[in-house]
């Protein structure tokens, strides 16, 4: 016989008697639910993650080496794609100048044989009439196309004839190069204070000629070309391999000296 207290004591224990469960389908949604956030979650942090990683590549520096085809390794630095540094400006406009000017009466030597014995220079004609040394004609291309020629017709009048016969040379002394003068982007100007040296076999002494000059010079996209080809292909690749061009020379002012 069961008492009233045995009935209340066997409700509070009811609690602890096992119910099946069952999962309905609003318990299910909402597993769903809690899933795909966790999944957002883990999404979010990875792409944190990500970005951090981007954020450090784009603060790193750029690499300051390059490796050539033939192992050498050159030193580069970031630059625009008509930017160049004053000492790659400097340089070009002074070996460029250095070629046109000095007549030595032999052709530029493309073989070690033709360095030791230098083969005698018959030059290019220019006008019916007139020449310019192989080595002013070759470097000639780094001229621009519509400066090239006057230019060129104008070296032809000013070369002497006893070059081309062995009788007279002519050298090219810079005395300063200023450092390049930024007139616009891409184009600078470059001031040349120096004398051209001449010398036949009845003047030893040499006569002097001054030749002071405004170079400007210009940023151009340097050619491709393929290094076993030769001819004048070579000879243009070699003269605009800095991309760089002379577009224009002019006196420079005596007060500027």
């Amino acid at each position: 016989m069961t008492t009233k207290a045995d009935g209340a004591s066997q409700k509070r224990l009811r609690f602890l008697e096992r119910q099946p469960t069952k999962f309905s389908k609003n318990d299910a949604m909402g597993l769903f639910v809690v899933g795909t956030l966790g999944l957002h979650l883990l999404t979010f942090f990875v792409l944190v993650l990500q970005y951090g990683a981007y954020s450090k590549l784009s603060k790193k520096a750029p690499p300051s080496l390059v490796q050539l085809e033939t192992g050498k390794a050159i030193t580069v630095a970031p630059l625009g794609n008509k930017e160049r540094t004053p000492e790659v400006v400097k340089k070009f406009t002074l070996d460029t100048m250095t070629l046109m000017m000095n007549w030595s009466g032999t052709k530029p030597p493309t073989t070690i044989e033709e360095a030791t014995k230098p083969v005698p220079d018959p030059g290019v004609s220019i006008t019916s009439r007139r020449k310019v040394a192989t080595a002013a004609w070759q470097a000639g291309f780094a001229l621009s196309e519509d400066f090239r020629k006057e230019f060129l017709t104008k070296l032809a009048e000013l070369t002497p004839p006893g070059v081309f016969q062995g009788t007279t040379q002519v050298a090219l002394v810079p005395l300063e190069v200023q450092t390049p003068q930024k007139i616009a982007e891409g184009k600078w100007k470059v001031k040349m204070v120096a004398n051209l040296l001449a010398f036949d076999k009845g003047n030893n002494l040499g006569q002097v000629i001054p030749f002071n000059k405004e170079i400007f010079v210009r940023s151009v996209e340097p050619p491709e070309f393929p290094g076993k080809s030769g001819g004048i292909a070579s000879v243009i690749y070699q003269a605009r391999s800095s991309g760089l061009e002379i577009y224009a020379i002019r006196d420079l002012p005596a007060e500027n000296l």
